[in-house]
């Protein structure tokens, strides 16, 4: 099995990546910070559908280019590298599980983003007639989505938005990932998939999710590094005394740890191996831990300055404490670890 990026993996990674400097650099995304609104994103969207991004790992036939659960994992690590706003995740997932052919192209072309939010259990969704009520505690990215796709009770909805939404803004400590409160009092809907199908889009989406969190893990690694090559103290960098560059090559270390797991569970889920829930809990454990540890690393790293607002160190260890709540908190996840295991030994 060769885990190594392929000459068109390498291209799809460098054309992500140029796309999101070009259109999404780091003073782009501050200035939405205390923007009213987000909805400035429309041509950068549009822009990302003509370049094929949402339909990446779709097949040809379906309006996709054909590649893989792999590919887009590479666009979402560039993604996670960049700390870019936009629901992003719900408008992939969308395309996969979308059968209506001319609403699936517009999510492809950009023209319908759609936000992607999972219902609690405390969270009570009624259905009746098409028509679909819900309140929803905390979504993100919804405020600049067209539609949604809600899972909930093993079963994955797409909400179509019209009158019938109501999002309220909340306070959020990540200023890069807008947090609302959402309530659908009788929105249109229906019904995409349910049991297996919901679940096998369910661990697509921890699988990408876990791929945008390696791209904020290396991006902490390489700010860390390049402060200690020029941070001076006692006439030399700061890179060159033991206690800064061992904890540098600790956290090399963890993004390693996180970016294998993330590749090897994506090779799972990809082709449906029995292990495959196995190795995404491990996965989304694995990143959580580099992602929060090598968060906190980096501000250390970056001394007075790292706890300033003007340092994007923050940033980084803010969306690590938001992925460490997504698709599954570290309990729950531990938790399916040690049933498997028990259940393996018998």
């Amino acid at each position: 099995m060769d885990l190594m990026q392929s000459a068109d993996q390498d291209a799809i990674q460098e054309t992500v990546r140029s796309f999101l400097a070009k259109e999404l650099p780091p003073d782009k995304v501050r200035a939405l910070f205390d923007a009213e609104s987000i909805a400035g994103l429309d041509h950068v969207w549009r822009q990302a559908g003509d370049l094929g991004f949402f339909g990446l790992g779709l097949s040809e036939d379906r309006g996709g280019s054909g590649f893989s659960l792999t590919e887009e994992m590479i666009v979402f690590n560039e993604v996670g590298r960049t700390l870019v706003p936009g629901p992003w995740l719900g408008s992939v997932l969308a395309a996969h599980s979308l059968n209506d052919d001319a609403l699936r192209a517009q999510v492809l072309s950009g023209e319908t983003p759609c936000a992607i939010v999972v219902a609690e259990s405390e969270d009570s969704v009624t259905v009746a007639d098409g028509r679909i009520t819900v309140s929803i505690g905390r979504a993100s990215d919804v405020e600049f989505a067209s539609a949604l796709l809600l899972f909930s009770g093993g079963s994955l909805w797409f909400v179509e938005r019209d009158d019938d939404w109501t999002a309220g803004a909340l306070r959020s400590f990540d200023p890069t990932r807008r947090v609302y409160s959402l309530h659908l009092d009788g929105a249109r809907c229906r019904e995409l998939c349910r049991g297996q199908a919901a679940d096998q889009l369910l661990r697509r989406a921890t699988i990408l999710a876990c791929a945008e969190a390696v791209g904020g893990i290396e991006s902490t690694v390489e700010m860390s590094v390049e402060y200690c090559k020029v941070r001076t103290q006692f006439g030399q960098p700061i890179g060159s005394f033991q206690a800064v560059k061992h904890r540098c090559a600790d956290m090399a270390v963890r993004a390693e740890v996180a970016r294998s797991a993330t590749i090897y569970a994506t090779v799972c889920v990809r082709d449906g191996r029995d292990d495959a829930g196995y190795q995404l809990s491990t996965a989304k454990l694995l990143c959580t831990d580099a992602y929060l540890r090598n968060g906190a690393d980096n501000i250390q790293n970056h001394g007075g300055m790292g706890f300033t607002w003007e340092c994007d160190a923050h940033l980084y260890m803010k969306r690590a404490h938001g992925f460490d709540q997504t698709f599954g908190a570290r309990v729950e996840h531990l938790d399916s670890l040690v049933t498997r295991l028990r259940a393996a030994d018998g």
